[in-house]
């Protein structure tokens, strides 16, 4: 099973140590071992660092364990493959810009024959993976509403619910998507590739209010947040520790801002 990390904060943080031992747990334990990202969030922009190749092998993930950038957005995914190479261009997160801003997606779980409408080419696929399918597919939902500029929330979280209902019998699709503004998780059911899809939930959720220096009173094992004071959501494939993560709901949708849910 793929692993998703999705942190949206009201103050910059760095992932340093915690954000290693995340991948490195990912990769040996949980048996990803076929690639890594992560993307940062800056403004408009994001920073994506990606390796096809195991994370407990990787120079990059030791080195981000000591000079990880700081942001208030950030999505990872440590890779399982179930379609596609060992390549970059199937490695998760992918990253896509409408209106002068990076649209980021990862994916955990499987969904086959992912049709993509003719439409804008930039927007299609540069992998073979169903995840990028799905994203190209989301995109190709969205972008008209981004055409004018970003659009109110309501309208990009109604495109968001349309496109989940639409997909979500075909197979298992739990996914973050991260507008620049505002973090998505969509959660839906456990899988492991190879064996029956669970009723599970595919993603669980810790929302709390870091204080002293933004260090939380219990940090997360593997999830070590550093700098920043205040709100802040964290979104992953299994619960990390002992605090009060919460599931989604098969089919729920939750919003975050500024380390805050909105939805």
């Amino acid at each position: 099973m793929c692993e998703l990390l999705g942190v949206c904060v009201e103050h910059p943080v760095r992932l340093r140590l915690g954000w290693e031992e995340f991948a490195l747990r990912a990769s040996h334990t949980d048996g990803n071992p076929d690639g890594w990202g992560v993307a940062y969030g800056a403004h408009r922009d994001v920073l994506l660092l990606r390796e096809p190749g195991p994370a407990a092998e990787s120079p990059m993930v030791k080195f981000l364990a000591r000079q990880a950038p700081a942001s208030k957005l950030i999505v990872s995914h440590v890779r399982r493959a179930t379609m596609g190479a060992l390549t970059l261009e199937n490695t998760q997160p992918f990253v896509r810009y409408l209106a002068g801003r990076a649209h980021v997606f990862a994916h955990n779980g499987y969904v086959p024959d992912v049709e993509i409408p003719a439409g804008n080419a930039c927007l299609r696929p540069v992998g073979e993976t169903d995840s990028e399918r799905l994203f190209a597919l989301l995109l190709t939902d969205i972008e008209p509403l981004w055409r004018n500029g970003a659009p109110p929330l309501s309208e990009r979280l109604s495109a968001v619910e349309h496109f989940a209902e639409r997909l979500r019998e075909r197979g298992a699709l739990n996914f973050l998507y991260c507008d620049g503004e505002t973090l998505f998780a969509h959660g839906h059911r456990h899988t492991v590739p190879g064996e029956t899809i669970s009723d599970d939930p595919g993603l669980y959720v810790l929302e709390r209010h870091a204080v002293d220096g933004g260090r939380a009173n219990t940090p997360c094992r593997g999830l070590a947040c550093d700098g920043g004071e205040g709100f802040q959501a964290i979104v992953a494939t299994m619960q990390l520790d002992d605090q009060p993560w919460k599931p989604l709901a098969c089919g729920e949708i939750a919003c975050f801002e500024q380390g805050r849910r909105i939805r």
